[in-house]
């Protein structure tokens, strides 16, 4: 848990390479999750992501089913 008084990085305030290379990252961690083909630590991966980007004031991350 961040304390209230803690000085903080935000995506706003990161370079825009560095959020994209975030994202990069989230976005390849999920497509790596779902071919594991495992609902379970595919939602643990977006649980992750999804905290992750909150963490750094984001508005978080949802996914769908993509059609096959």
């Amino acid at each position: 848990m961040i304390e209230k008084n803690m000085k903080t990085l935000g995506l706003r305030q990161m370079h825009p390479m560095q959020v994209m290379a975030l994202m990069d990252f989230i976005g390849d961690a999920l497509s790596i999750a779902a071919m594991v083909d495992d609902q379970e630590i595919f939602n643990d991966m977006e649980t992750s992501a999804d905290e992750l980007v909150r963490l750094f004031g984001g508005v978080g991350v949802t996914t769908t089913p993509a059609d096959h």
